[in-house]
């Protein structure tokens, strides 16, 4: 007797009770994780391709050349470097809101396609 009152402790309270909380922590505290990890993606990713060491150094000569040529060559060269790194790091923080928000509608595009399928399609049988 006491194996079955277990059995059905476990189906009714941890089973059913962790599906009806599965939701409540995919969109509190299972976001909150995904969240953190992609600020913490778009700030390494910034840290490694240096644009604040870039955009600090603009003005500073490369090589350790200080005539006037060598000057405005590494200023150039720097401002491209800049707008370079610049646009990917733009194109890696929209990768990454793409993967939040694809993180937030992946259940529900499971929901529906499974009712989708349960029911037979639009047409059913």
């Amino acid at each position: 007797m006491q194996a079955f009152t277990l059995t059905i402790k476990y189906l009714a309270i941890d089973f059913v009770g962790g599906i009806l909380r599965w939701p409540v922590w995919w969109y509190s505290r299972g976001f909150i994780l995904v969240g953190t990890w992609g600020i913490g993606s778009i700030k390494g990713y910034a840290k490694s391709i240096a644009l604040a060491v870039w955009i600090k150094n603009i003005f500073v000569p490369m090589f350790g050349y200080y005539d006037w040529q060598s000057r405005l060559i590494s200023f150039f060269m720097r401002i491209a470097q800049i707008i370079g790194r610049g646009v990917a790091l733009v194109l890696w923080t929209v990768i990454v809101l793409f993967l939040l928000v694809g993180y937030l509608t992946l259940p529900i595009l499971a929901f529906f396609a499974a009712m989708f399928h349960l029911t037979g399609g639009i047409f059913g049988l």
